[in-house]
């Protein structure tokens, strides 16, 4: 097993993760919607992959006794404007209680690191995210015949959340 990894981001560190637990999470989820879209998730690759994201992305996660049950991991690509390479969370797991932890996790780091809007790629095989995207406020900014190029104003995308609580809910 991969050691645990935290980022040291001034004088905190941040989330602690075992790339590992990424792994397992996105070949849970992800090998369906990558394979319909005519591309292979390989175990080999994705870690390679995530291994080497580790360096310049900042990870953010929610856990539920003690195992990781959705992540994000977010990279700058240009000044205030930062890329999702990874979001995911468990198919048990996905509920409001956990998409607003996530997501507070991200506005915090968002302070921190003056991220104004993200952008994200998604196989138009991969339903769930394509409806999650809209549902939060993405716009569309670019696609081809496999995927979307979504964009969001991060203060726009923070206040969709509330749509992430149950039907009927106060606010407290």
């Amino acid at each position: 097993m991969a050691g645990r990894h935290g980022q040291l981001r001034g004088d905190r560190l941040t989330a602690m993760f075992d790339i590992d637990e990424i792994l397992s999470l996105d070949l849970l989820t992800l090998r369906e919607h990558t394979v319909l879209a005519g591309d292979v998730l390989d175990a080999a690759t994705q870690r390679r992959l995530l291994e080497q994201s580790i360096g310049t992305a900042e990870v953010v996660t929610v856990r539920r006794g003690g195992t990781l049950v959705a992540y994000a991991m977010l990279r700058p690509q240009e000044a205030g404007l930062w890329f999702v390479l990874g979001f995911n969370t468990h198919p048990a797991h996905r509920d409001a209680s956990v998409f607003r932890e996530l997501f507070a996790q991200i506005a915090a780091l968002a302070a921190r690191r003056s991220i104004t809007a993200l952008r994200s790629n998604v196989y138009r095989s991969n339903r769930l995210s394509m409806a999650f995207h809209r549902r939060l406020g993405f716009s569309v900014t670019r696609e081809n015949a496999k995927g979307v190029e979504f964009t969001a104003n991060l203060r726009e995308l923070m206040g969709a959340t509330r749509a992430l609580r149950p039907r009927g809910a106060v606010r407290a």
